[in-house]
C-alpha cells in the first residue's frame, strides 16, 4: 500500500512531542514551571499514533482478526520482548557499576516490576496492541460508532470511581498505564471509522483550533498539578483531553491533499521521515534521553529538554534507517 504523506507527517510530528515529553519529566520533577506545562501538551500524541493505526486498518476490508494480530505482534510485541529485560535491569547495572543516585521511581525492584508488567518507557507498544486486538475483533462484528464511545464511557467512569478517594484510574495499574487503554481503543476505533465512512465535515482551520485547545488545557492540567501535587485525582486529565487533540490531528492528516512548497514542504518531507522512524525511535529514545536526564539532573529546564529532542533525531532517526536494512537487527526496532 502506498504511503500517506500526511500521515507519516503526523506520527513525526507525535514522536517528537513524545521525546520531548520524555526529556521534559525531571526538569518538571525539579520544579521547572514552563517544563511543568510543556509537558502537558504532548498528551495528545499516544491518542495520534492509535488513531492513525486504525485509520490504516480501515483502509482494508475488515478480515480475520488473526491475521491482523500476528502482523502486529511482529511489529510491536517482538520488539517489546527483546527491550523490555534491558530496560529493566538498567537502573541495577547503573548502581552496579556506580552511576550514582536514581530518582525513587527508578529502584531496581519495582522499576523491572513495572517494565515487565507493560509500563516504563515502552507501554504504549503492549497496550497498543491489545487495542488493536480489540478492534480487530471488533471490525468483523460491527460497522458502529458505539465501541468508541463505550471505550470512552469507561474510561470516564473509572476516572468518576477514583476521585472521591484522591486517586486516578493511574494508580490502579501501580506504575503501569493499563488503566488507560480503553482511550486508545476508542482513539483506535474513530480512526477506523474515519478511514472507512470519511472525515466528519469540519475546516481543518476548526481542527486546529481545537489541537491547539487540547494541547493547551492538557497543558494547564499539568502545571496545576506541579503546583498542586496533592490533588492527584487530576492525573486522568490529560490523558482524555490529548484524545481530542489526537483524533482531530488525524483527520486533517488524513485530509491533506494539496503539496506545500518552501520551508513547510521541506519541514513536512523531514517530519516524514522522522514519522517513517517513529517505531524505532520510540524504543530507541531512553538510551539517548537518559544520559543527559541524569547528567543535568532537573537543570536547564525546557532547553536542556530540547536539546535531548534534537539529538535524538539527528542522531537516531539515521541510525533506524539502517538497523532496518540489516535482516537480524531489523526486529529490533
Amino acid at each position: 500500500m502506498e504511503r500517506r504523506l500526511g500521515l507519516d507527517v503526523l506520527k513525526g510530528a507525535s514522536i517528537v512531542f513524545v521525546v520531548f515529553n520524555h526529556a521534559l519529566l525531571w526538569p518538571m520533577r525539579a520544579g521547572d514551571l514552563p517544563s511543568a506545562f510543556l509537558y502537558g501538551t504532548a498528551f495528545g500524541t499516544v491518542a495520534a499514533f492509535s488513531a492513525v493505526a486504525g485509520y490504516v486498518q480501515g483502509l482494508h476490508p475488515p478480515r480475520e482478526e488473526w491475521a491482523i494480530l500476528r502482523k502486529r505482534a511482529g511489529q510491536l510485541l517482538v520488539p517489546w520482548a527483546l527491550w523490555a529485560p534491558v530496560y529493566a535491569v538498567a537502573p541495577l547495572v547503573w548502581q552496579l557499576i556506580g552511576g550514582g543516585s536514581l530518582p525513587m521511581e527508578f529502584r531496581p525492584g519495582p522499576w523491572a516490576r513495572e517494565i515487565l508488567l507493560g509500563g516504563g518507557p515502552l507501554w504504549f507498544l503492549p497496550v497498543l496492541f491489545v487495542a488493536t486486538a480489540i478492534c480487530a475483533f471488533l471490525d468483523t462484528r460491527t460497522e458502529s460508532w458505539a465501541p468508541a464511545w463505550v471505550a470512552l464511557g469507561l474510561y470516564g467512569a473509572l476516572a468518576v470511581a477514583f476521585s472521591p478517594g484522591n486517586t486516578s484510574p493511574l494508580d490502579l495499574g501501580n506504575g503501569t498505564f493499563w488503566a488507560v487503554a480503553p482511550l486508545y481503543v476508542a482513539s483506535y476505533w474513530l480512526g477506523l471509522r474515519i478511514s472507512r465512512g470519511g472525515a466528519p465535515g469540519i475546516s481543518h482551520r476548526a481542527l486546529a483550533t481545537v489541537i491547539v485547545a487540547s494541547m493547551a488545557a492538557s497543558g494547564l492540567v499539568t502545571l496545576y498539578r506541579a503546583t498542586h501535587t496533592s490533588e492527584r485525582w487530576l492525573m486522568w486529565l490529560p490523558y482524555a483531553i490529548g484524545v481530542v487533540g489526537g483524533v482531530a490531528a488525524l483527520v486533517i492528516a488524513a485530509g491533506a491533499r494539496h503539496q506545500p512548497t518552501g520551508f513547510v514542504s521541506w519541514l513536512g518531507q523531514g517530519l516524514a521521515r522522522v514519522g517513517r522512524a517513529s517505531l524505532g525511535l520510540y524504543i530507541l529514545h531512553p538510551v539517548m534521553v537518559a544520559p543527559l536526564a541524569l547528567y543535568f539532573h532537573g537543570r536547564g529546564g525546557v532547553w536542556v529538554a530540547a536539546a535531548a529532542t534534537t539529538v535524538v533525531f539527528v542522531a537516531g532517526t539515521p541510525v533506524v534507517e539502517w538497523a532496518r536494512r540489516v535482516p537480524v537487527v531489523r526486529r529490533f526496532v
